[in-house]
This record gives structure tokens, C-alpha cells and sequence, in this order.
């Protein structure tokens, strides 16, 4: 949920928030969809078939009063909301009306000044955020030294010419361009981390397909990670991502115990 105090600036912020879950399908909630039989018929799409692009709902500010009335559920939807952010006895009202509708959801309040972000919900403080801290940090520290690669270019190439101090102090400046090179980056993470899942997702179903055919089928979370190359997460997140974007519980395929760390040991002398 966005509290903010501009229609315009929520709805923008809605809209770029969508647009970092690139990989997800984009609906408009009043444009594409009304009713609460038309979403229920979306979601259902996602069930029936893995391989179909996953949806996130935009609610704009305009009926995000209309959506919090009418709709039951809301599974992956940026519900924009106008309201002055002094008025927390209002927002507060909207907050619980969201807590009877749905588990768990983040609430972004934000001003020209300000930004706060707080997670609500059941178990919401045992939640780990190590993750997404990982990626905002790293997504900073590319874009930083992306900017330091680029300002070294372009001074080698100002070295041997006349420039003044000023046109070299406009020419060296990314600031502008910041913004873009950070967002694309964090796309990028977003991206990877979407991948690997997607990926350890594959593995596992047909592991649980060999499961149910009475074969021995269990993997260890180490050689998952390995298998899907990617490390910047534990094992336990990337079960818990493929649960709530693909609705599969493959807990009980992981090993665990001594006898992993001496298969993963073996594993590792093999390559």
C-alpha cells in the first residue's frame, strides 16, 4: 500500500514499483478487470498453469477505496492511496481493513520530504530481510563504481584537451542519469534472483515427480544452490518465493542432517 498526499506522485510510485516485477504481468484494476469474479478467474489461470506469466494488480488511487470495498483477497497487488499523512487515525482505519483482507502487506507513507516503509502482519517481525537489503546494497555499490568507470573514461580522454572547469565539471556529472543506471541494476538483481528460483522451481517438480513414483528424490540445499548458480540466498528464502509465486511446498524434498554435509562434501570433490 502508497500513502501519499499527491494523487499523481502515488500513482507514479505505484507504477515504478511495478515496473521493478518486470517479469510479472501488469494489470490495472477498473481497466482490465472490475469485479471480484473477473480476478478470482486470473488467479485461478495461475493455478492451473505454471508457465503462465504471473500477474501484478496496479490499483490506482482513484479506486483503491472501490478495490478495498469490493475485493476478498489481494494476492500481489500496489494499491495506490491518496490521504493527508496526518490523518493516521485514517490510515490506521485502512491498515486494519487491509489486515482482514490479506496476511501480510507493506505499507509505504512518503512525502516530498520523507519516506517510511513498515511491514504488517502475521509473524511480520520474524520475517528475514537480509535479501533485500543484499540487493539495495549491491544495486548501490554497482551503480557507484558503473559512475566511476564512466567519470574515468571520460577524464582520460579530457586530459589532453583545453576544457574549462567548468564544461569538465557538467561533462563528469551523472547525476541525472543516476537514477536510471540504479533502477536498471536493481532490475537486474530482481531479475537473477527471479531466474534462480524459477529454475530450482523446475528441478524440484520433477524431483517430486520421482518422489511420487516411489524413488529417492531428496537433494541437498547446497547442491540446489550450486545447481541453479546462484548464492546470494539461502535455500529456505528461494523455497519460500517458489511457494507463494508458483503455490508448490517442497520442503520435505530437502535434506538435512550430517549425512548432507558428507554428500555435499563428496559433491564438491567431484566438481
Amino acid at each position: 500500500m502508497i500513502f501519499g498526499e499527491n494523487e499523481i506522485d502515488v500513482d507514479n510510485f505505484s507504477a515504478e514499483l511495478c515496473d521493478l516485477m518486470h517479469f510479472r504481468k501488469e494489470l490495472i484494476y477498473y481497466t482490465d478487470f472490475v469485479s471480484e469474479i473477473e480476478y478470482q478467474n486470473l488467479c485461478k489461470n495461475e493455478e492451473i498453469d505454471y508457465n503462465s506469466q504471473r500477474i501484478i494488480i496496479r490499483c490506482p488511487s482513484s479506486v483503491a477505496l472501490k478495490a478495498l470495498n469490493n475485493i476478498k483477497n489481494f494476492k500481489s497487488w500496489v494499491i495506490g492511496i491518496e490521504i493527508q499523512i496526518k490523518n493516521q487515525q485514517k490510515i490506521k482505519l485502512i491498515k486494519q481493513l487491509m489486515r482482514k483482507k490479506y496476511f501480510l502487506f507493506v505499507s509505504i507513507i512518503f512525502t516530498n520530504n520523507s519516506i517510511s516503509v513498515e511491514l504488517t502482519g502475521d509473524n511480520s517481525s520474524d520475517i528475514n530481510l537480509k535479501l533485500e537489503r543484499r540487493i539495495l546494497r549491491k544495486s548501490s555499490q554497482d551503480t557507484e563504481n558503473s559512475i566511476i568507470r564512466m567519470k574515468r573514461i571520460l577524464s582520460q580522454k579530457t586530459n589532453t584537451t583545453n576544457i574549462d572547469d567548468r564544461t569538465l565539471i557538467s561533462l563528469l556529472d551523472f547525476s541525472i542519469e543516476k537514477e536510471e543506471i540504479q533502477k536498471n541494476i536493481f532490475k537486474r538483481e530482481i531479475q537473477n534472483f527471479f531466474s534462480a528460483s524459477k529454475r530450482a522451481f523446475f528441478i524440484l517438480n520433477r524431483l517430486n515427480l520421482l518422489s511420487t513414483l516411489g524413488l529417492e528424490a531428496t537433494i541437498s540445499g547446497k547442491i540446489l544452490l550450486n545447481t541453479i548458480d546462484y548464492q546470494r540466498a539461502p535455500i529456505e528464502r528461494i523455497l519460500s518465493f517458489i511457494y507463494y509465486e508458483w503455490g508448490e511446498g517442497f520442503d520435505p524434498l530437502l535434506k538435512n542432517g550430517k549425512h548432507v554435509k558428507i554428500g555435499d562434501h563428496l559433491e564438491s570433490l567431484w566438481g
